[in-house]
């Protein structure tokens, strides 16, 4: 690699973390993010495969490195952060093989100014970890192809099993390595079938022990992650549905621009770039994991799609690449790339800044911002009123229940200080809220949504006294979902 282009890739991860790491808290923790912290923190207790059936294997292992008992949503959100550093280094490495320095720099804007990923490598999810990673597969499958020995295959492996282990939604990826590998590569059919053998042996490999774990103890395997794959009855794939949400998250972010800049670049590489089998192989490799997404998904939520995006957008960054080859004079081409690069980022500036001061005004699309604005998987209501029970508890000895789904409960208690931290009994909470009472004659209730999910105190025979209230976005204190409660029994 030429000694500009490193400087370029160095400074497009640059770009990547200054972009990423400002106000990273200020989001509260959604539902899944607390469930994530949970098992890193069960990492440290040697529980390393704490509840892993939804096939998120891994991921909360590089979490507690950074010591989630501490500043939770920081150590969780950076993890992704990093990981997320791994995905662009790969797709800039890519494009400036496959197509040069520009088509590279291209691509890493794309990334960096993309809102949609803005978004979603800020959060303690292991999507975006899967599709980096499943990306980096990619790259060095493409390495492979050539035949660089069995080295090359053993790390395009490991990379595709990391994928997988971080979250079952990778494994598409394995038929994107088969087809690089086979339709792509050099030698003999003989010699791309041996290759893409030992990346297949080495990518099973990373499962032996999870699997092993799992049949000692005597637990499905990874049942609730399978049950996302397109099925009969009510979990039938609905492509029709897929596909709207995916328009919904192309649209819904506040800016287009990294919209129609990746729709150019995959047209352009469309036109220009198909009739060359290798990289007709590497387009199809991009494609084919978000066509299976489409498909056989039953539940493709909005978070779903951030582990096909980085293949698109590094697919973009070849096909924009390719139009500024036309472009013969090398001051041209560099003021057209420029004028692009100022485009994304003009276009991306006003969702960071609201990020980094409000991201209760984020514009999401409407199933996102459900989930992480107003509904109770989102964290707004339950960090204020954990942040604030030193103030609000005034009977310390008192037992406070969290009434509400466990993990909300357990992602509350990463806000609430060590001393006053939540009963977790589940959803009303009642087995706690009874002992509670029939032992200290009154108990602390913090519920969520009630009647639907929390405790309507009304059926509890105890005096309520209602000691707070924490609306939500779009909530009132009329309507506010969250309340803390104080049941004294005579």
């Amino acid at each position: 690699m030429k000694v500009r282009s490193w400087w370029i890739g160095v400074g497009l991860l640059l770009g990547l973390w200054a972009t990423r790491v400002g106000a990273l808290e200020l989001l509260p923790l959604h539902n899944d993010e607390g469930l994530h912290l949970t098992r890193a923190v069960e990492v440290w207790h040697l529980h390393p495969f704490w509840a892993i059936n939804d096939g998120k294997i891994i991921n909360h292992w590089l979490i507690a490195a950074f010591y989630p008992q501490h500043e939770a949503a920081f150590a969780g959100r950076i993890a992704t952060v990093l990981v997320s550093l791994v995905g662009l280094a790969a797709g800039y490495a890519l494009t400036r093989r496959v197509i040069g320095s520009a088509g590279a720099f291209l691509t890493g804007m794309l990334w960096i100014a993309n809102p949609y990923l803005f978004f979603y490598e800020r959060l303690a999810f292991s999507d975006a970890e899967a599709g980096a990673l499943a990306l980096a597969a990619l790259w060095a499958a493409w390495r492979t192809r050539a035949g660089t020995g069995w080295r090359g295959s053993v790390l395009t492996g490991v990379l595709l099993g990391l994928a997988a282990l971080f979250k079952f939604t990778a494994v598409p990826y394995a038929a994107s390595v088969a087809l690089i590998l086979l339709v792509a590569g050099g030698g003999t059919l003989r010699e791309r079938a041996l290759r893409l053998a030992v990346v297949g042996l080495v990518t099973a490999a990373c499962f032996v022990v999870p699997l092993a774990y799992l049949a000692v103890r005597g637990d499905d395997f990874f049942g609730i992650a399978l049950g996302w794959i397109g099925g009969s009855g009510e979990g039938q794939a609905s492509l029709v549905g897929n596909l709207a949400r995916l328009g919904e998250q192309l649209r819904g972010f506040g800016s287009l621009t990294w919209v129609i800049l990746s729709g150019a670049g995959l047209a352009l590489l469309a036109v220009m770039g198909v009739p060359r089998r290798a990289l007709l192989a590497l387009v199809g490799a991009g494609v084919l994991p978000l066509a299976l997404m489409l498909v056989l998904g039953t539940e493709v939520l909005s978070r779903h799609f951030v582990v096909v995006i980085p293949g698109l957008v590094t697919l973009a960054g070849m096909g924009l690449g390719y139009g500024l080859r036309r472009i013969g004079d090398r001051r041209s081409l560099q003021l057209v790339a420029g004028m692009g690069a100022t485009a994304l980022v003009f276009g991306v500036i006003p969702f960071m800044l609201t990020a980094y001061t409000n991201p209760a005004e984020l514009p999401l699309p409407a199933d996102a911002r459900y989930e992480h604005i107003t509904s109770h998987s989102s964290g707004y209501g339950l960090r204020e009123a954990a942040e604030a029970l030193g103030e609000t508890i005034t009977r310390p000895e008192l037992r406070i229940v969290g009434s509400m789904f466990p993990d909300s409960c357990r992602r509350t208690n990463f806000y609430a200080p060590e001393r006053l931290q939540l009963v977790c009994d589940g959803a009303p909470g009642m087995g706690a809220i009874e002992a509670a009472l029939a032992a200290d004659g009154a108990v602390y209730v913090l519920a969520d949504h009630a009647p639907i999910i929390g405790v309507d105190v009304n059926t509890v025979e105890a005096r309520a006294t209602e000691i707070a209230v924490y609306a939500r976005p779009d909530e009132t204190a009329e309507t506010a979902s969250v309340v803390l409660w104080l049941l004294e029994r005579e």
